[in-house]
């Protein structure tokens, strides 16, 4: 099946993007942000659909590249709370300084279904749903910063 892939530029387009890439992931996110902030995921709808998501079996996994993880901690509680919840399946990295000028963030899907924002801030970007060739380099590209990331858990409860 090929998908479709269309341009976004507004911030808007770029919410409707993040609610169509969630809506079709079956086992594997992918999220590379600054910091979360504006992707809206703490919202209730968005932590509906990841709850779904985490409910359709113990092989869905969620992992996340942050360049700061300071917003995650103390302003996305729902967020958090999930993440807690199945920190079994969900992992956070965080970008080593040399890469902390990377710009665009993205959530992607499945090797299939993307929500690319090319730069942070502005709202230009695609959205590409069921168009793996449109993904692809962008899932390579997670791979490799993947790679270059230290573990982190924002949501450990620090002391005894």
């Amino acid at each position: 099946m090929t998908g479709t892939a269309a341009p976004f530029d507004s911030e808007a387009g770029y919410q409707a993007a993040i609610d169509l890439t969630l809506a079709a992931a079956q086992h594997e996110l992918r999220i590379f942000d600054r910091d979360l902030a504006h992707m809206g995921l703490d919202d209730r709808a968005h932590i509906a659909v990841l709850e779904n998501f985490f409910a359709g079996g113990r092989d869905r996994t969620l992992r996340i590249v942050l360049h700061d993880t300071a917003v995650l901690e103390s302003h996305l509680p729902r967020l958090l709370l999930l993440m807690r919840q199945q920190a079994a399946n969900v992992e956070v990295r965080r970008t080593p300084d040399h890469l902390r000028h990377l710009a665009d963030c993205w959530l992607l899907a499945d090797e299939a279904h993307g929500a690319i924002r090319f730069h942070a801030d502005h709202a230009r970007g695609k959205c590409a749903i069921a168009a793996p060739t449109e993904v692809a380099a962008w899932w390579r590209r997670f791979d490799d910063l993947w790679q270059e990331c230290e573990v982190c858990t924002p949501w450990a409860v620090s002391g005894l």
